[in-house]
C-alpha cells in the first residue's frame, strides 16, 4: 500500500491544536458560566434552596474542569509550535524543490505512523525528515538526545526520536519500494550541539539553518546501497 500524502506542512498539527483549544474553551466556559444562569433563576424565584444547589454545583464542577482546560490549552500550544516548525522547514526546503527536488509532507504510512517530510533529489537520493520544534539547545549524551529545559537543566526527550525515525525509514522503504533512505532529525528552533557530523544510531541530527547545505552535501556522496 502506498503512503497517503495530501496535506501541506503543519496542517494536521494546526487542526489538532484547534480541536484542543476548542475543547479547552468549552471547559472554561462551562466552569465559569455554569452558575450564572442558575443564580438568575434562583434569585428570580426567591428560592434559597435552589440558590444553594447552584452554588454547590459550581463549587464542585469548576475545580474539575479548569485543570483539564489548562492541560488541553497547554497541549494545543505544543501542537501550534510543531506546526510552525514544519512550516519553517517547508520554507527552507523551497530552494531545493525549486531546483528539482521532490518534497512530500505528512505521509501517513500503513505501518510506521506519519513522516513529516520525504525528499528525493534529482539524482535519486532519498531522505526522510523528522521535524522537532523544541527551543533552547539540544545535545548528545552518549547516543541519547537531550534538551535544555527552561531552568537550564539537561533532560532526556519524552520520546526517542532516533528510534522513531528508524521505524519510519523501514516503513517508507517498504511502502515506496526503496533500497535506501537517509534519516534526518531536524530541529527548527533549537541550537544543536554535536561534536561531529557523523550519524547517530544511523540518523543525522541537524539545525534548520544548516539543513539545505547538509542535504546537498549528503546528496553528492549518496550511494544507493
Amino acid at each position: 500500500m502506498q503512503p497517503q500524502y495530501n496535506e501541506d506542512a503543519g496542517k494536521p498539527l494546526r487542526r489538532r491544536a484547534k480541536q484542543l483549544r476548542t475543547q479547552a474553551l468549552c471547559r472554561y466556559g462551562v466552569a465559569t458560566g455554569l452558575v450564572l444562569p442558575l443564580l438568575v433563576y434562583a434569585v428570580a424565584h426567591f428560592d434559597p434552596l435552589f440558590l444553594l444547589v447552584a452554588l454547590l454545583i459550581g463549587v464542585l464542577t469548576a475545580p474539575l474542569l479548569i485543570p483539564e482546560a489548562n492541560r488541553l490549552w497547554k497541549e494545543s500550544k505544543t501542537y501550534y509550535q510543531g506546526a510552525c516548525g514544519e512550516e519553517k522547514t517547508e520554507q527552507v526546503l523551497k530552494s531545493l524543490t525549486q531546483s528539482g527536488w521532490i518534497a512530500e509532507y505528512n505521509l501517513r504510512l500503513p505501518q510506521g505512523g506519519e513522516i513529516d517530510v520525504w525528499l528525493q533529489s534529482p539524482k535519486g537520493s532519498n531522505f526522510i525528515l523528522e521535524v522537532k520544534s523544541y527551543p533552547k539547545e539540544v545535545r548528545l549524551e552518549g547516543d541519547v538526545l537531550q534538551r535544555q529545559s527552561y531552568d537550564g537543566k539537561w533532560i532526556d526527550f519524552e520520546k526517542d526520536f532516533l528510534e522513531q525515525i528508524g521505524k519510519q525509514a523501514t516503513a517508507i522503504k517498504k511502502a515506496k519500494k526503496l533500497t535506501k533512505v537517509t534519516r534526518v532529525v531536524v530541529f527548527s528552533d533549537a541550537k544543536v550541539i554535536l561534536r561531529n557530523k557523523k550519524k547517530i544510531r544511523d540518523a543525522y541530527v541537524m539545525e534548520l539553518g544548516n539543513l539545505v547545505s547538509r542535504l546537498q552535501e549528503l546528496d553528492r556522496t549518496y550511494k544507493s546501497r
